[in-house]
């Protein structure tokens, strides 16, 4: 380090704060620094590092990754997001996936902690998280995306499931359209689908209108299950427009009313719950509503870190955040 510091002309404290992340640093001394390491071969010893500091500086991510490149797009925005703040902070990360499976998660969450994480970002799986206090009693950690089940407050960054979809259905209603399909998760399987699906009841509510039960499908989250369910709704009710509430059920949706030659919106109107590109460039382009996928895991990241600095404060009590990120309606030419 002494070598780096006089190659680069700053201090040794100068060094180590580049290399930690542990203080501001100009990109113009930071360039310097990183050109004498380059110079001198010079490799941090993150070992040596960590057993002075009882620190790794390195976070785990859980993640769930499956075989549906349509439903990973907005997860790894989540994971872009967290990077930004990591990497900057002088943090490195590691990645587990579980696949979206319960069973796997806790495997990866307890293959993490024996690699030393300092802290972890998950995003749940469905089921029942009473396991993680007593699997992580001794690390910081933070949900983003979903809500955990079984588990008490905790600290979470997620989009506002129920406020978007209340704003949407709400205004879908006041444009005439009283009789609304819904294509929902499976009940009680994730807390965001079951917010979204009490949106759309609470929007009906408040417009004195009564929630058929006919209207409320419960579907996987395939683009093959949501057309069978689209087919359904339209064969088998009068529906004049449907909510669907996310994205790989709106393709099905959206492939369904193409096929069968059901015109949108002139025959059916139509909003999903999430905007992809596809959404925009489609014709006629679909209202969809927006979450802001890279500012959750920002923001998660962040919530993070700070857990980390409280956690050497024992003289203070940390109090659970739960933040709720707003969505936007975006409106295009999918509403009649």
């Amino acid at each position: 380090m002494k070598d780096v510091a006089a190659k680069a002309n700053v201090s040794v404290s100068t060094v180590s704060h580049v290399i930690n992340g542990t203080r501001f640093v100009s990109e113009e001394v930071k360039n310097r620094v990183r050109e004498a390491m380059d110079a001198t071969g010079y490799i941090p010893n993150v070992v040596a590092h960590s057993l002075r500091t009882k620190r790794t500086n390195t976070i785990g991510l859980v993640i769930p990754i499956g075989n549906d490149e349509n439903s990973n797009i907005f997860i790894m925005q989540i994971v872009l997001g967290i990077d930004s703040v990591l990497r900057e902070r002088g943090y490195c990360t590691l990645l587990a996936n579980t696949k979206d499976e319960l069973s796997r998660e806790k495997e990866e969450i307890r293959h993490l902690i024996t690699r030393q994480i300092d802290g972890m970002i998950i995003i749940p799986s469905s089921g029942d998280h009473g396991f993680i206090p007593g699997l992580l009693k001794d690390k910081q950690y933070v949900f983003v995306d979903r809500i955990p089940d079984g588990l008490p407050k905790q600290d979470y960054v997620v989009s506002d499931s129920f406020g978007g979809s209340y704003d949407a259905v709400s205004r879908m209603i006041e444009r005439g359209h009283t009789k609304i399909g819904i294509l929902c998760a499976e009940i009680g399987g994730y807390r965001n689908s079951d917010e979204r699906l009490r949106g759309f009841r609470k929007a009906y509510e408040e417009h004195n209108l009564e929630v058929r039960t006919e209207y409320i499908c419960e579907c996987d989250a395939s683009i093959q299950d949501a057309w069978e369910k689209a087919k359904r709704l339209v064969e088998h009710t009068d529906i004049t427009a449907v909510f669907i509430v996310n994205n790989v059920m709106g393709m099905g949706v959206v492939k369904y009313l193409k096929e069968a030659g059901i015109r949108i919106p002139d025959d059916i109107s139509l909003t999903i719950f999430d905007d992809y590109a596809w959404t925009d460039i489609y014709t006629p382009s679909i209202t969809t509503i927006r979450q802001e996928a890279f500012e959750m895991g920002r923001q998660g990241a962040e919530l993070l870190l700070e857990k980390l600095m409280f956690k050497d404060q024992d003289e203070i009590t940390w109090k659970p955040r739960e933040i709720l990120l707003p969505t936007r309606l975006m409106m295009r030419e999918s509403w009649k």
